[in-house]
């Protein structure tokens, strides 16, 4: 079990969903996917760990306490492990799978405050790309394709995306794979290059951090996640003692 993967989007569900909607996501993802019908093996392996993990009831109790991607995480403890972490040099700070979940996938973000604070802060946080609407592929571009006496024709970029059959929907929610946007492309976003989404600037005031408060939460204003559509992490303030 790896608590810095989301076994849940891997399958195309959110942390909400029934064992019956889990089975019916993996069934349908590991039969597209499967390397006897040309699906890449390291994805299958991927599929396959998280039905593994979310379709056992202990595995799946545990993965839901001990990772952000569960349904009973407790996000305060995000900012200990935070402080355990640089406090202690775990070991985790060197490991390149951990740097790199920290790069893609983790939403909080937390600025450390001393009494000079007045409620205004500065800060970058990773925002949807608006262009692409976070599915990092250019929909408006145009797709080239070469006819067998050297010609080359242009088709627009209309195919529906074969996930959600071009409704950008996977029941309630967006479709993980298309961001909403219900088509594909295989040419990379021009403005986020393909990542999703885009290190900006955000401003805040009128934060009301009281003089006892060790910490303050602001929702919705973290980095937002490139796996899961439409989910932002939270900013935390911590009063340095």
């Amino acid at each position: 079990m790896n608590k810095f993967i989301n076994y849940y989007a891997t399958l195309g569900v959110n942390n909400k969903a029934t064992n019956k909607e889990i089975k019916m996501a993996y069934y349908a993802i590991s039969k597209e996917n499967h390397p006897d019908k040309g699906g890449d093996e390291d994805l299958f392996k991927e599929i396959t760990e998280a039905y593994k993990i979310l379709s056992n009831k202990d595995s799946k109790e545990e993965y839901d306490k001990k990772s952000k991607f569960g349904a009973n995480y407790d996000e305060l403890l995000e900012i200990y492990d935070f402080e355990f972490s640089n406090q202690t040099g775990n070991y985790k700070r060197d490991n390149d799978m951990y740097k790199e979940w920290k790069d893609k996938e983790e939403l909080t973000i937390i600025i450390y405050v001393d009494d000079s604070f007045k409620g205004s802060i500065e800060y970058e946080r990773w925002v949807i790309c608006k262009k692409c609407n976070g599915s990092g592929k250019d929909t408006e571009s145009k797709i080239e394709i070469k006819g067998p006496d050297g010609t080359i024709k242009y088709f627009d970029a209309v195919d529906g995306c074969d996930y959600c059959d071009g409704t950008g929907k996977w029941g309630e929610l967006d479709c993980f794979f298309c961001f909403g946007v219900g088509k594909v492309n295989g040419k990379d976003c021009n403005a986020c290059k393909g990542s999703k989404r885009i290190k900006g600037k955000q401003k805040l005031s009128g934060l009301q951090m009281k003089p006892e408060d060790k910490e303050f939460k602001v929702e919705f204003m973290g980095h937002s996640s490139r796996i899961i559509p439409g989910k932002v992490g939270s900013l935390w303030l911590i009063r340095k003692s």
